[in-house]
């Protein structure tokens, strides 16, 4: 069962949001801010004149994505550092060679905005050959064209991104009628969010309303998880979910052509993903060490060095036999004096 023929024959009775009233009120706010952080970004499939690319800003999104993994960070982290990095591309005119210090100070003010923190060695982690420095001037630089002011608390706004509607969808689907056949089909998420992370690494996705893309995959998983469900659902109870997400598309504000694009194309993202994670595996970073630090990283080199010296093997002379002539006894001696 298609997901878009089936959120247009669900729009008849509309159902009422969940009944908490924050969460609704919540979600309204984060659709009002969401237009003011939208990226759009106009990036050339070759560079013709010296200028970003496509494949060059999914390559530094993808490294930032292994940075979040190898400090551990929140998935939060990701997300505000490529809608920081996306936003600074849509208003500035960048050279390739200057990608990687944009996207590692956008990564460094992702950690203090979501965290307040900020990773140490990332300058050298990252290989973006920049020093420490320009990673602070670029932040600053980033900063001031974002207008990433303080407010009056003195605290910045955060990015309104797809995981924060995403997760907003989520606690309304939880909390929704359906809210048993959801759990079944999503449990906790796991799964929906990684692929979330897939999708924005994209700079096809990155252009569609943070609302669209996580209407989208939410919708993505129910359709991977519908038929593999043991036992299966009901047809009245599969019906009664797509209707509350179909009430929810209305209450985002996401028109049946804008739904059919955002679906299409997250589909061939994943699709591409998923070829990619079926060839042998390519490493994105390559940490290059001395030969002295290679030593300490691989102490099981040193067993296969010989420790002890080799024993040359010599043929010794043969000893030679003495003749024996005649032999007499003792008593034959005494006797004899």
């Amino acid at each position: 069962m298609d997901r878009c023929d089936v959120i247009t024959t669900a729009m008849d009775p509309p159902l009422d949001l969940p009944p908490a009233p924050d969460a609704g009120l919540h979600l309204t706010q984060l659709l009002v801010l969401q237009q003011k952080f939208q990226p759009y970004l106009r990036l050339p499939s070759h560079s013709q004149s010296g200028e970003v690319t496509v494949g060059i800003r999914n390559g530094s999104a993808h490294v930032l994505r292994c940075l979040k993994v190898w400090y551990d960070m929140p998935s939060e982290v990701l997300f505000v550092a490529l809608n920081i990095m996306d936003r600074f591309l849509t208003r500035m005119k960048v050279k390739p060679k200057h990608m990687a210090c944009i996207s590692v100070s956008s990564f460094q003010l992702a950690c203090k905005l979501v965290c307040d923190c900020e990773p140490l060695d990332v300058a050298v982690i990252s290989q973006c050959k920049c020093s420490v420095g320009d990673l602070t001037r670029m932040q600053a630089i980033i900063a001031t064209k974002l207008g990433l002011q303080l407010d009056r608390e003195g605290v910045v706004t955060r990015p309104v991104t797809a995981l924060s509607l995403l997760r907003m969808l989520d606690a309304a689907c939880r909390d929704s009628q359906s809210a048993a056949l959801y759990e079944r089909l999503v449990g906790e998420g796991d799964e929906m969010w990684q692929r979330l992370e897939i999708v924005m690494c994209d700079a096809v996705c990155a252009n569609f309303r943070p609302c669209e893309v996580a209407l989208v995959v939410l919708c993505c998983q129910m359709d991977t998880a519908v038929p593999q469900l043991q036992p299966p659902a009901s047809s009245s109870d599969v019906l009664d979910l797509v209707a509350f997400v179909s009430h929810l598309q209305v209450a985002c504000t996401i028109s049946e052509t804008s739904f059919s694009a955002c679906h299409l194309a997250v589909l061939q993202v994943v699709a591409v993903y998923n070829g990619e994670s079926q060839m042998p595996h390519r490493q994105r970073l390559v940490w290059r060490v001395s030969q002295r630090t290679l030593r300490y990283l691989r102490p099981t080199d040193k067993l296969t060095r010989p420790t002890l010296p080799t024993i040359m093997e010599q043929q010794c002379a043969p000893t030679p036999i003495r003749e024996r002539i005649s032999s007499t006894s003792s008593q034959e001696s005494l006797a004899s004096v």
